[in-house]
């Protein structure tokens, strides 16, 4: 298992007041926490601040590898000219989150995708939106791993996310996932899977003990890689117990 750190992210309060404020410091300490904890990459996100992404996203990677050069990193970002932007100041090998089916992004990030070896996020989205079921979320993933291919991506460097939505708004989607994943593992070999795991809970209290319970039963599904909160310990544990 796989563990990419979630906190890098302007959509936090503190990791937004950091950035605005360029202190490397918290940066740099909150880094070295989530690989304490356990991190395998650390996932870099600055979309919330749209006007000033690609020059925060660039100071963002350059505070980390500065401190810790033998990070690697998820550069995580909406916008394919961001990604094309700062790709090339990542030292190591990015991960690189995300492009999907749909026609006009997958024409977007498909030049960036051949500009250096990465590992890609690739969503089980197309034209038509988020899968309603398993057949065709899997459908879609195979079609991805086809396009990916004919870019000369390896499988090993595709990580399908079958997307989870929040188990407030749709009980069942949570139930698709995990079949999905399922499907992947048993259908379409030598890809990964992965997901943002803290997206089932959005929108409900306890949100910690539903990520818990749900990353077991992924784990059961086939999931390799998780973007979590390394620091919460009672994952960790949840996970070294599901793998065992």
């Amino acid at each position: 298992m796989l563990i990419i750190g979630e906190r890098i992210t302007t959509s936090r309060k503190p990791v937004n007041k950091a950035v605005a404020d360029r202190d490397s410091a918290y940066i740099q300490a909150d880094v070295m926490f989530q690989i304490d904890s356990g991190a395998d990459l650390i996932d870099v996100n600055a979309g919330s601040r749209r006007n000033s992404e690609v020059d925060d996203l660039l100071w963002l990677i350059e505070v980390i590898q500065s401190a810790l050069p033998q990070v690697r990193l998820c550069i995580d970002s909406p916008n394919p000219d961001s990604l094309k932007a700062v790709l090339n100041q990542v030292k190591h090998p990015p991960m690189l989150n995300s492009t999907t089916l749909e026609r006009s992004r997958f024409e977007a990030m498909a030049p960036i995708i051949q500009m250096r070896d990465c590992d890609i996020v690739a969503l089980c989205i197309d034209d038509r939106g988020i899968p309603k079921s398993a057949e065709q979320a899997l459908e879609n993933a195979g079609r991805i791993i086809s396009d990916l291919e004919k870019l000369d991506v390896k499988r090993e460097r595709i990580y399908l996310d079958p997307v989870i939505q929040a188990v407030s708004t749709n009980t069942n989607a949570s139930l698709m996932v995990l079949e999905t994943m399922d499907r992947i593992r048993q259908e379409l070999e030598g890809v990964n899977v992965i997901c943002g795991l803290s997206n089932i809970s959005f929108g409900l209290p306890n949100r910690k003990f539903l990520n818990q319970t749900f990353m077991s039963m992924a784990i059961a599904k086939g999931l390799d890689v998780a973007i979590i909160n390394p620091l919460d310990k009672k994952m960790r544990a949840n996970i070294i117990t599901a793998e065992a």
